[in-house]
């Protein structure tokens, strides 16, 4: 009797599974289905790189389960497209099931084929879908670019021209006596955690016009503010000869590292530059030498600009502007330090022989932007005495934070805001109502007479402070 009854019970449940499997019989009306975009469109790729995945929706808008007769990407298998259909790595599938006004994914990839060509290329297909009483299409379009790849390749002096862009993977290293030059135009992507070592000589020749570029080497548009895509450019002690001019270094976990680079008399010179979207440190400088004008240390994770273990360094007309929000961020833009611990834990204290800040704006969203760890010597060792001056500068500082050292402060804003533009846009530039306007000091800037985009800073009533001069509309 028992087994009657488990007999009975399975066909039960065996009868009810089929009475509620779902009958996919429905072909579609001449509406067709609705696609949530008539055009896949990819940025530039580089060629023999994939992209990243981009998708797009088909939705059944009828009131009964649908099966669409085929999903097909046009140019088959020769394609350089490659097709996800809902979970199936194909470039075809037929009779897919979908059920009444549901929607299923397609998800598209390319890899471009190099072509050794300096100029762009465009590569094109298309998604068929086809329904008893429609064929609908979705376009494909994806721009590529043939590139210069480097990996693991240690430099011999010579020169980076902008005609292809470089894509460097693991490392490149400028060898011991040897000069990387970088021509206007240039354009080196990394590859995650890749870095640039310099053990030589780097000479960066960007223009206004013409920019030299250090990023990720993903393009799309969503990608172009991300920090931590790729390494950093690492001055490496025994390097020399540096110098930086009109470069753009965004989206790594570090901007640059300064190793025991450069000294007062033959400092690391950066100019014209742009250094933001980074991880941690846009600029971390360790017993370096360096005379840095018209720069901006953009949103960091860390800090935007640290000198660590003493030095000598000079910043005139540079922009620190912190607004990272990426993830918490409780460190200062800018910190100062002249000392390490040793193996005995002992600290040492290494001279900061200059660290002068002129017409400088350092800001953002934490309470305190200007940071300090420093050690002092007793009397027996005055040569440690640690120097550092900010005159005619914008500060951001904790409200307690006393600023009348004239050894120290001189002419300085402290917690004014200086009404950047559009920090979320990370435009910089300064608008109508800035206190910074015409606040700087006039013999400072005939330095650097005008600014990052070509403005004289001494055609008005005096200077602005920072890398921006505003110019009135006339």
């Amino acid at each position: 009797m028992l087994k009657v009854l488990k007999y009975i019970a399975a066909l039960i449940l065996f009868a009810g599974f089929f009475a509620c499997e779902r009958e996919f019989v429905y072909r579609g009306g001449e509406e067709g289905l609705k696609l949530s975009a008539d055009t896949v469109m990819f940025d530039t790729i580089f060629t023999a790189i994939g992209s990243t995945t981009h998708n797009f929706l088909i939705y059944n808008p009828y009131d009964e389960d649908l099966l669409i007769e085929g999903i097909e990407l046009s140019g088959g298998d020769e394609s350089p497209f490659r097709l996800n259909i809902n979970g199936f790595a194909e470039n075809e599938l037929f009779d897919v099931r979908i059920r009444a006004n549901d929607s299923l994914f397609v998800f598209v990839e390319v890899t471009i084929d190099p072509v050794h060509s300096n100029s762009p290329i465009i590569v094109s297909d298309s998604v068929m879908v086809t329904t008893r009483e429609r064929r609908q299409s979705v376009k494909l379009i994806a721009y590529g670019q043939d590139v210069i790849l480097l990996n693991k390749e240690w430099l011999k002096t010579q020169t980076f021209t902008k005609d292809k862009p470089y894509l460097i993977s693991e490392y490149i290293v400028v060898d011991t006596a040897q000069t990387l030059t970088i021509e206007p135009g240039a354009r080196l992507y990394f590859q995650k955690d890749a870095s640039m070592l310099v053990l030589g000589s780097l000479v960066v020749k960007g223009t206004k016009e013409d920019p030299v570029l250090f990023a990720g080497h993903r393009l799309d548009e969503w990608y172009l503010d991300k920090p931590g895509q790729w390494g950093y450019i690492h001055l490496l002690p025994g390097s020399s000869g540096t110098s930086i001019n009109y470069a753009v270094i965004r989206n790594g976990m570090m901007g640059i590292l300064a190793d025991s680079v450069g000294s007062s008399e033959t400092p690391l010179l950066i100019s014209n530059t742009k250094i933001e979207h980074i991880s941690s440190f846009g600029l971390l400088a360790q017993s370096a030498g360096m005379r840095v004008t018209n720069t901006l240390f953009g949103d960091c994770g860390t800090h935007s600009m640290a000198i660590t273990v003493g030095g000598s360094y000079e910043f005139i007309h540079c922009t620190f502007a912190n607004y990272f929000d990426w993830s918490f961020r409780s460190t200062p833009a800018v910190f100062i330090n002249n000392y390490y611990m040793d193996e005995q834990n002992d600290v040492k204290i290494v001279p900061l022989k200059k660290a002068s800040f002129e017409n400088c704006i350092i800001y953002g969203q934490n309470m305190g932007e200007l940071g300090f760890d420093l050690k002092y010597p007793d009397g027996d060792f005055p040569d440690l005495e640690p120097h550092y001056l900010f005159s005619s500068c914008l500060l951001k500082v904790y409200d307690d934070m006393d600023l009348s050292d004239k050894d120290h402060f001189v002419d300085v804003i402290k917690n004014e805001d200086p009404f950047f533009i559009n920090t979320e846009k990370y435009d910089y530039q300064l608008d109508t109502l800035s206190v910074a306007i015409d606040a700087g000091n006039r013999e400072f800037a005939l330095v650097v007479p005008e600014d990052i985009l070509g403005v004289n800073r001494l055609d008005d009533a005096g200077p602005d402070l920072g890398l921006y001069e505003r110019q009135e509309e006339k």
